[in-house]
C-alpha cells in the first residue's frame, strides 16, 4: 500500500476509535459516578454503627482475597482485551482457565484462612475469611463477560451491572450493622454485590462458553497473561503491602482507620479519573500498530488526567481534617491526617497513572512489571521500618517513597518510548503551576478563616475552601492555557452527546 493511502487509513482508524471511545467515556463516567457515589454513602452510614476494628478485620481478609484473585485470573482478562483477532475463541480459553483457577485458588485460600488470621492476631476470624473468600469464585466466573464488553468499548451493560451491584450491598449491610451483626454486615454486603454483578454480566452478555479448548490460543493468552500476572503481583505488593505490614505491627484498629481513609481517597479520585482507564486501554490497544498514534492519544488523555488529579490532590491535603471532622465521629481518630497525606500522594501518583495502560496496550506489559518490581525493592523495606514507628511516620514515608516511582516512569518513557524525560512538564506545565498556586492561596485563606472565626464549622470551611479552590484553579488555568479548557469542555460535550 502506498504511504499516502496508509496515512489516510491510519487517520480513519484513529478517528473511528476516538469516536467510539468518546461514546464509551459517557457510560464509563456513569459507572464510576454510581459506584463512587453509592460506596462512600454506604461507608459513611456503616462507620456510624461499626468500629475501625471491624473495617480492619475486613481489610485483613481483602489482603488475602485480592492476592488469591491474582491467580484466579492470571492476567487472562487483559490478554483477552488486547487480543486483535479470534476474540470469541480466546474468550472460551480464558473462561475455562479462569474458572478452574478460581476454584483451585479458593480451595487453597479456604485451608490457609486460620494461618492468615493468626498472622494478624485476629483469632476467630477464620470463618469470616472463608465466607468472604467466595468472591474469588464469583469474580472468576464473570471476568470474561466483563473483558469482552470492555474490549468492544460497550460500557452500557457494565453501567447497569455496576449500578445495581453498588447499591445492593447497602441494602444488606446497613440493616445488619444497625442490629449489631458487626463485621458480618460487611461480609453480607460484599457477597451480595459480587453475586449480583455476576448475574447481570451474564444476562447482558450474549457470549456463552463452548465445551472446547484451543491449545494454540491457550499458549498465546497465557504467555501474555504471565507478564500481566507478574505486574498484578507487584501491584498487589504495593497496593496491599502497606496494609499487610500495618495490620501486623499496629493492629486492626489502625489498619481500619488507614484503610478507610485510603478507600475514601481512591473513591474521590476514581470518580473523576477511573472512567478514563478502561477506555484508554481498549482504545490504545486498537491502535497498537501505529506507535505515533498511540503516543499522541496517550499524551492527550494524560494532560487531562493531570489537569484533574493535581488540584484534587493538593485540595485533599488541605481539607482532610475538615472532611474527617464533618463525616466521622470521635472514634475515627487520625483519619483527617490519613486523608491529607494520602490525598496528596495519590494526586502526585496520577502524573503517571495511565502509563501502565500505555505499556500494556502496545503489547509490552513486561515494562510495567519490571517497574513495579524495581519499586518493591525500596517500597517494602521502607514500609516495614516505618510501620513499626506508628501510623504518622508510615504515612509520610509512603508519600516520600512514592515520588521515586515517578522518576522511574520518566526514565522508562525516555529510554524505551523515546519520549522526553520532562514530558509531563512539557505537556502539563500550566496545570501543575495552577495547582500549586491554588494550594498556596487556599492555605492562606484557610488560616485567615480560622483567625477570623476560630470555631468555624467544618461544613462552612469545606464549602468555602472548595469553591475558592475551584475558582482560583480555573481562573489561573484560563489565563495560562485557555485552549486546554476549551478542548476539554469540547471532549466532555462530545462524550455526553455521543
Amino acid at each position: 500500500m502506498k504511504p499516502g493511502r496508509m496515512e489516510a487509513t491510519a487517520r480513519v482508524n484513529i478517528a473511528h476509535v476516538e469516536q467510539k471511545a468518546l461514546h464509551s467515556v459517557k457510560w464509563s463516567v456513569l459507572i464510576e459516578a454510581v459506584s463512587r457515589t453509592a460506596n462512600p454513602l454506604i461507608l459513611l452510614i456503616l462507620a456510624r454503627f461499626l468500629t475501625p476494628s471491624d473495617f480492619g478485620v475486613i481489610a485483613t481478609a481483602m489482603i488475602g482475597i485480592s492476592f488469591a484473585q491474582l491467580f484466579a485470573d492470571a492476567g487472562l482478562s487483559k490478554a483477552l482485551v488486547q487480543t486483535e483477532s479470534e476474540s470469541r475463541e480466546a474468550a472460551v480459553v480464558a473462561f475455562w482457565l479462569n474458572t478452574a483457577l478460581g476454584v483451585c485458588t479458593y480451595i487453597v485460600f479456604f485451608f490457609a484462612a486460620p494461618f492468615f488470621a493468626e498472622f494478624f492476631n485476629v483469632s476467630g476470624s477464620s470463618l469470616v475469611l472463608r465466607v468472604l473468600g467466595l468472591q474469588i469464585i464469583l469474580a472468576s466466573a464473570s471476568s470474561v463477560q466483563q473483558a469482552l464488553l470492555v474490549r468492544e468499548l460497550d460500557f452500557r451493560p457494565l453501567f447497569w451491572a455496576k449500578f445495581f451491584s453498588a447499591l445492593v450491598p447497602g441494602v444488606f449491610s446497613i440493616p445488619l450493622a444497625f442490629y449489631g451483626f458487626g463485621v458480618w454486615a460487611l461480609v453480607a454486603g460484599a457477597l451480595s454485590g459480587q453475586s449480583l454483578n455476576l448475574l447481570i454480566l451474564w444476562s447482558q452478555s450474549s457470549w456463552r462458553p463452548a465445551m472446547r479448548m484451543d491449545l494454540r490460543l491457550t499458549k498465546k493468552l497465557t504467555g501474555f497473561g504471565f507478564w500481566v500476572l507478574a505486574e498484578g503481583f507487584g501491584a498487589w505488593l504495593i497496593t496491599w503491602g502497606d496494609c499487610l505490614l500495618l495490620g501486623k505491627f499496629l493492629g486492626v484498629y489502625e489498619l481500619g482507620v488507614y484503610r478507610t481513609g485510603w478507600t475514601l481517597v481512591t473513591i474521590i479520585f476514581g470518580l473523576a479519573l477511573n472512567p478514563f482507564l478502561p477506555v484508554v486501554y481498549s482504545s490504545l490497544s486498537r491502535l497498537q500498530g501505529d506507535k505515533a498514534a498511540v503516543l499522541h492519544g496517550f499524551r492527550k488523555v494524560n494532560r487531562v488526567v493531570i489537569g484533574v488529579a493535581m488540584p484534587m490532590g493538593i485540595g485533599l491535603m488541605l481539607l482532610g481534617p475538615e472532611m474527617s471532622a464533618l463525616l466521622f465521629d470521635a472514634k475515627w481518630l487520625g483519619l483527617g491526617q490519613v486523608l491529607s497525606i494520602l490525598g496528596l500522594m495519590v494526586g502526585l501518583s496520577w502524573l503517571v497513572g495511565i502509563n501502565s495502560q500505555l505499556y500494556t496496550a502496545i503489547g509490552r506489559p513486561q515494562i510495567n512489571s519490571k517497574i513495579i518490581f524495581m519499586a518493591i525493592l525500596y517500597y517494602l523495606p521502607c514500609y516495614a521500618i516505618a510501620a513499626q514507628k506508628g501510623l504518622e511516620v508510615f504515612l509520610y514515608t509512603r508519600l516520600v517513597v512514592s515520588l521515586f516511582a515517578l522518576i522511574i516512569h520518566f526514565l522508562v518513557c525516555k529510554r524505551m518510548l523515546e519520549m522526553s524525560f520532562f514530558y509531563i512538564w512539557n505537556d502539563a506545565k500550566y496545570q501543575i503551576t495552577s495547582s500549586f498556586a491554588m494550594g498556596i492561596a487556599l492555605a492562606i485563606i484557610k488560616q485567615l478563616l480560622y483567625f477570623i472565626i476560630p470555631e468555624v464549622p467544618p461544613f462552612i470551611m469545606l464549602v468555602s475552601l472548595f469553591l475558592s479552590g475551584v475558582g482560583i484553579y480555573l481562573s489561573l488555568l484560563w489565563l495560562m492555557d485557555q485552549t486546554f479548557i476549551n478542548q476539554t469542555l469540547r471532549l466532555i460535550k462530545e462524550a455526553a452527546v455521543s
